[in-house]
């Protein structure tokens, strides 16, 4: 796990990808205002309020309904790191102020507990760890306040989550402390988080001795919440649900298998492997590493989804990867995030692969083109029914959205503290520049000044670019590939530009014949985009046969298509999906499609081995 390496600061990389710039315009200049909006018009700001005036008045809303505030305003106050905007911080102060006044005393901050049931803290008590949310919310206040420290210098909002940090570590731990772990996942990582803050950040070695602050021993609790999985001894668990839900069946070190609610085992395993990396905790390692094979190779959707489960929002058993699975969009963000976590421990290629592969569909399918309707749910295959909502009674999905696409920029580059490698993970127009190094894409060029000293440059090549290329001057450059990136080692000068690039073929891609629900089927890729049909553009049919020999061409962005009746079929990118026409006909939609004279699973199974999908030219098929 070294060196140690990090990503950019938010703010610090300049995004100018012409498609992301306009995407994060909207989504500051809509989505965002129109989802404060929407919780106060559900009274989630009420509870605060009440709180604070001490009324008596029961919670409304789901009892995680502080978090998702909070995640909202850490996206908020990110977008802020990004782009001052004095009208927004006032906004975003005066909400934290509000919701600062409900805190108790001692600084515990979860309404719906100190509302309903204030003698259940922590789901103590005869009380539920997985329903109540206390220790969710809590790592919301706690991400929300760095966030908000580090785009505005404050620190009334930080003052307040170190409060409610500390209450937790002297409350929960090894005995005599209460042995508690989150019943969703999301305070490990923010406890690293706050770590990660005080250690790094000089400016707050005054404000941490005034408030008692031991950095440590939020770092200790994190790993807590890891290795007393599976003790339950004094621990109230959930009524209604296994302790795999909240994958409290096993110590972290020795599972192997993603099991429960994907939204909490996502932000489980992300926590886990932050942990990893500070702790050193080597153990955690195997876990980490076959948890992720068995997400991506056996429980991954071709769109990035996971979770196929209606029922815990979950995993089911290996293969079992129904069209019509449930797929949320809070799950495949937090796929994203813990593939970058990921990535800083080893450098591997195929981490930013998975990360793209649920960021350009699961994810961008979330948002309609108004940017104020949203899928909970991304399946892939709809009789047309499925609508994006105008709002939801669980509105988890922007709140995570906020949280992925203000932090998007991040996750271009990453670089050893020594600022001696430079790890370039996303092809997207934008620039960084630090004490050791300065570095620009733009059209597939890369420009990188080292300051006169030797640095190695990994430059990510994505799975779907073919005929991959690096020339200087137009010469070819000699380079070395480590698991997925081309590594040149130099002296790197502003004057002298890399050219990279690639081709993005149309891919047919089949599935493992353990998947049987698309048996007989394929799918098609263009680049990181999965293609879909809708009814709008196919006569309202979408389960048509396609022809093995389908003679596809582009026309008007659209791919058009033979059936194997010798008919035409339309396809377009998934994540653009239900925003063209009206009723049922038009949104049926569907991205696996019979084929004739498919190939036989046993032909299947040696293309594909032991992976989960495999992608082929059309013309080697």
């Amino acid at each position: 796990m070294k060196p140690y390496r990090i990503y950019p600061e938010v703010g610090k990389t300049k995004l100018t990808d012409q498609f992301w710039v306009q995407y994060l315009d909207q989504v500051r200049a809509t989505m965002l205002p129109y989802s404060l909006e929407q919780f106060e018009k559900t009274g989630y700001f009420k509870n605060f309020e009440s709180l604070a005036k001490k009324d008596g008045a029961k919670h409304i809303g789901p009892p995680f309904s502080d978090g998702l505030v909070l995640e909202t305003l850490r996206g908020a106050c990110d977008l802020l790191a990004i782009q001052a905007d004095p009208e927004l911080e006032a906004q975003v102060d005066a909400l934290f102020t509000l919701i600062l006044s409900a805190a108790d005393e001692d600084g515990f901050l979860c309404t719906q507990t100190q509302q309903d049931y204030p003698h259940k803290r922590w789901g103590h008590n005869d009380g539920d760890i997985v329903v109540q949310h206390d220790l969710y919310d809590h790592g919301c206040l706690v991400e929300a306040a760095i966030s908000h420290y580090k785009a505005t210098g404050k620190t009334f909002v930080l003052k307040a989550a170190v409060k409610a940090a500390n209450l937790i570590v002297n409350t929960i731990g090894p005995a005599p402390k209460l042995n508690i772990v989150p019943g969703h996942s999301l305070p490990e990582e923010a406890f690293v988080k706050l770590y990660r803050l005080f250690r790094d950040d000089p400016k707050l070695e005054g404000f941490a001795v005034e408030n008692g602050v031991n950095k440590e021993a939020y770092l200790d609790m994190a790993e807590f919440w890891y290795d007393a999985r599976g003790n339950h001894e004094g621990r109230f668990m959930c009524k209604i649900l296994s302790d795999s839900y909240n994958q409290d069946h096993l110590p972290f070190a020795d599972q192997r298998e993603a099991m429960g609610h994907s939204v909490c085992a996502m932000l489980c395993y992300l926590g886990a492997a932050a942990v990893a990396r500070e702790k050193g905790r080597e153990d955690y390692l195997p876990a980490l590493k076959a948890l992720w094979d068995n997400v991506v190779y056996k429980k991954l959707h071709i769109t990035g989804g996971i979770g196929a489960r209606h029922d815990i929002e979950g995993f089911d058993v290996n293969y079992n990867l129904p069209n019509k699975a449930y797929l949320e969009t809070c799950a495949a963000i937090g796929l994203a995030f813990w593939n970058t976590e990921m990535n800083l421990i080893e450098p591997d290629a195929r981490y930013f692969d998975t990360f793209e592969r649920s960021l350009y569909n699961n994810v961008l399918s979330a948002v309609g083109e108004d940017f104020t309707h949203f899928f909970y749910q991304n399946p892939l295959e709809s009789d047309g029914t499925l609508r994006r909502w105008a709002w939801h009674g669980c509105p988890c999905c922007p709140p995570m959205l906020f949280k992925l696409y203000s932090a998007l920029h991040s996750f271009i580059y990453a670089y050893d503290k020594e600022e001696k490698e430079l790890f370039v993970n996303l092809w997207l127009d934008s620039g960084l520049e630090t004490k050791g190094f300065k570095v620009a894409q733009k059209d597939g060029t890369l420009v990188l000044d080292s300051k006169g000293k030797p640095m190695s440059l990994w430059l990510r090549v994505p799975e779907y670019v073919e005929s991959f290329t690096l020339t200087r001057g137009g010469k070819p450059v000699d380079y070395q590939m480590i698991r997925g990136y081309a590594v040149v080692k130099d002296v790197f000068s502003e004057d002298e530009a890399l050219a990279f690039g690639g081709t993005w073929k149309l891919q047919r891609v089949f599935a493992n014949p353990k998947v049987e629900e698309d048996l007989g089927k394929v799918a098609f890729t263009w680049g990181p985009y999965v293609l879909c049909a809708e009814g709008i553009d196919n006569g309202g049919e979408t389960e048509f046969v396609i022809g093995k020999d389908p003679e596809l061409w582009e026309e008007n962005g659209l791919i058009h298509g033979k059936r194997a009746n010798g008919g035409e079929f339309t396809l377009h990118p998934y994540y653009s999906w239900c925003n063209r026409g009206e009723g049922e006909t038009d949104a049926r939609m569907a991205v696996w499609f019979t084929q004739e004279n498919m190939l036989s699973k046993e032909k299947l199974a040696e293309i594909i081995g032991d992976g989960l999908y495999a992608a082929y030219p059309l013309e080697n098929v």
